[in-house]
């Protein structure tokens, strides 16, 4: 059977081209893990990324950890309500019984990779009716588990491409995707090849679109590029519209772009949101108060925002109560930032404001996986 004719979009033509059974784009612990289990499969797997190495994107900036019903008593059934009620109906329940039903594993296969995760004293988070985080490090889940996946995946015959962006997709006459369009930028950082990357299948695992707000949490490389090139090639974007704010992100006048977060942990742990005047800002807006699901919480300090009576563009996270050996030992990475700022958490409270967190719309995909 002769190869497919493939077109080009109005680019450069490319100046070499690749050929791979699956294409991951995106350096993440999704990206990598997708390419990971193709080339357990036997395929040869091409994985593309911005950065110019693997020590990038958000999964190293995750802290609290992962949930999972595997503390004592703890059941999928229990997590699976967990999430219904957090989605206030929103939810897709054949997508939460696989994600609840599947954790358990998913933290096995992890720790199996060499992660070394907390599983016994778990922490508490928003939305959770019993302690289900798993976390390493106090709070620097995602860089213990971003350095045992990036260690596997070296390890495997992954091919790795750095400094590379997905321009668009590549298709037949039919419209069938068959590869991608990428540019490889030059170590200087001003020049770009073009590429052609023929491929039977294309993993897209870009992450979000953090950087379209004034004030996130995501790293710089998170454009919402992914979910552009995907639209752009007639695949169905849905429920775009759904971005979660994270409630604490470490606010200081004038910042914007990529802040600090301020893991939830430290409200299961007992810090609590306050006003100006030292008031809680969730007393008497949630059942769950400060661990309410985090739409909840962000609503609620925007609400208390602008009431006018104090700040319009920021609120304080108070964990003086816990302790400066609790703060060192459980909560290193917030100290530290919080330090770099020249605040003190266990003498101050800690100036946060929501900011975007997670896309928690975007490509359209079956439970396989296929758009």
């Amino acid at each position: 059977m002769s190869a497919p004719q493939l077109r080009y979009l109005p680019r450069s033509r490319p100046r070499w081209e690749r050929d791979a059974d699956v294409v991951v784009v995106g350096s993440g612990a999704a990206g990598m893990s997708a390419a990971l289990a193709a080339a357990g499969h036997g395929r040869r797997v091409l994985l593309i990324t911005k950065e110019s190495d693997l020590g990038g994107g958000a999964t190293p900036l995750a802290q609290g950890g992962l949930a999972a019903a595997i503390g004592p008593g703890d059941t999928a059934a229990r997590h699976q309500r967990d999430t219904l009620d957090a989605g206030a109906g929103l939810c897709d329940p054949a997508a939460v019984a696989a994600l609840v039903s599947q954790a358990p594993a998913e933290i096995a296969r992890l720790t199996g990779l060499g992660a070394r995760l907390e599983r016994a004293a778990l922490h508490l988070e928003g939305g959770h009716s019993r302690r289900r985080i798993v976390h390493a490090g106090g709070d620097a889940a995602g860089a213990e588990v971003h350095r045992a996946v990036t260690a596997a995946l070296l390890a495997s015959p992954v091919e790795i491409l750095t400094r590379g962006v997905a321009l668009d997709a590549l298709t037949d006459e039919q419209g069938t995707v068959r590869g991608l369009l990428v540019g490889v930028s030059g170590r200087d950082g001003r020049t770009l090849q073009c590429a052609a990357v023929t491929a039977r299948a294309v993993v897209l695992a870009t992450g979000g679109f953090g950087q379209a707000f004034a004030t996130t949490t995501n790293p710089p490389g998170l454009t919402g590029d992914g979910l552009a090139l995907a639209a752009r090639a007639g695949a169905r974007v849905r429920d775009v519209e759904f971005v979660q704010f994270h409630p604490t992100v470490l606010w200081q006048e004038a910042a914007a772009g990529q802040c600090p977060l301020i893991t939830e942990a430290l409200r299961g742990a007992g810090a609590v949101l306050v006003d100006g005047a030292g008031r809680p800002v969730m007393a008497g807006q949630h059942s769950r108060g400060d661990l309410a699901p985090r739409d909840v919480v962000a609503a609620g300090m925007q609400r208390r925002m602008e009431r006018g009576d104090g700040p319009a563009d920021h609120l304080w996270l108070d964990a003086t109560g816990l302790g400066r050996a609790v703060l060192e030992r459980d909560f290193p990475t917030v100290t530290a930032a919080c330090r770099q700022r020249g605040i003190d958490p266990a003498c101050e409270p800690i100036p946060v404001a929501p900011g975007a967190h997670y896309a928690c719309g975007g490509i359209e995909a079956g439970m396989d996986g296929r758009t």
